[in-house]
């Protein structure tokens, strides 16, 4: 009876045993659950009050996030969500005895509303870091507020974002710029493509871009273009056309717009338009028209293109004068 009460109570001490050596530090369980979900630690409200806890000798960056249910169209966290990806996985390749004092963690505002209302937020993405509260990374960054990563100043580029976090972590994030791989697939089938069609067409195309009138027409074409004032409205992503009230309280379509600073985009073609064919009935008055053997069709060349000067410039100073009511010359209109 004594010997088997004596082997139950070994079995049951070594059971006991097991269980207090089988049982993990939280920061070992945050470690096995970050390296089983690719670095990232997936939170809900229960496991982010526990990864920042007031006792925490590790640190964790957190991004709130807005990526699931009504809120799944959320641009800019969509936008982050792959450079934040990013960044973990580049901690991945740190030493556990590194790794393991720092974890990156998200948390969806589907899975954790409770925790956006306590701190306040009513957007996304942010990132929030979290410093280590006691240990030896307390004494290597003695921080112990909480900071949030700006994105207004350091954008939401992966490399700025590691490059912040880094000075922070135990050890330097060892991020490198992933290779490009759609630019390289570009750049071979764009030498591909040249090749071939040098191979094919290689006389044509060098008699193309030895030709003065290709390079004179294209040099027209982009002078003309950008003096009609494209790449204003192109940067001001300004609207092709505008709404405007007619004499008779109606609104009409307006396609030059008023003011110094203001351009429709339907106004650029319309510059460039007018500007080309004054271009154009210039070079023919320089250039064809003296050229005509007859006298009579010269003076005829002449006149027609010297009438066709007059009313185009007379069209373009009317629609200068229509977006400065105040400008007090014209010429037939």
């Amino acid at each position: 009876m004594f010997l088997k009460f004596a082997r139950v109570l070994a079995v049951s001490a070594t059971l006991l045993l097991s269980s207090f050596v089988a049982a993990e530090s939280p920061r070992e369980q945050f470690s096995a659950l970050a390296a089983s979900h690719g670095g990232i630690i997936k939170l809900n409200s229960k496991t982010f009050d526990a990864i920042t806890t007031p006792d925490r000798d590790w640190s964790v960056a957190i991004q709130m996030t807005a990526l699931s249910g009504t809120h799944a169209k959320c641009e800019p966290c969509l936008m982050f969500k792959p450079n934040f990806e990013s960044v973990a996985s580049a901690w991945k390749k740190v030493p556990s005895k590194d790794r393991d004092y720092h974890f990156f963690a998200t948390l969806d505002f589907k899975d954790g509303q409770d925790v956006f209302r306590k701190l306040g937020l009513n957007s996304a993405p942010f990132v929030h870091f979290y410093p280590a509260a006691k240990g030896p990374l307390l004494e290597a960054h003695p921080q112990t507020q909480m900071w949030t990563y700006d994105f207004n100043m350091h954008s939401f580029d992966a490399e700025n974002f590691a490059h912040q976090l880094s000075s922070h972590t135990p050890v330097v994030i060892p991020w490198t710029k992933p290779f490009n791989w759609a630019l390289f697939s570009s750049v071979v089938m764009t030498v591909a493509l040249v090749a071939s069609a040098y191979v094919l067409f290689g006389d044509a195309i060098i008699a193309l871009l030895t030709s003065r009138w290709i390079w004179a027409l294209g040099c027209l074409a982009f002078i003309l273009t950008m003096v009609g004032g494209y790449m204003f409205v192109k940067i001001r992503m300004n609207p092709w056309a505008g709404a405007v009230r007619g004499r008779d309280g109606r609104p009409m379509i307006s396609y030059v717009a008023n003011g110094y600073q203001n351009q429709y985009g339907a106004e650029t073609w319309i510059t460039t338009a007018l500007y080309s064919v004054l271009g154009a009935s210039q070079i023919c008055l320089i250039m064809y028209a003296p050229k005509v053997p007859s006298a009579a069709r010269q003076r005829t060349a002449v006149m027609i293109w010297i009438a066709v000067s007059w009313m185009l410039f007379s069209v373009l100073v009317a629609i200068f004068k229509m977006k400065h009511p105040g400008y007090p010359f014209r010429l037939l209109l």
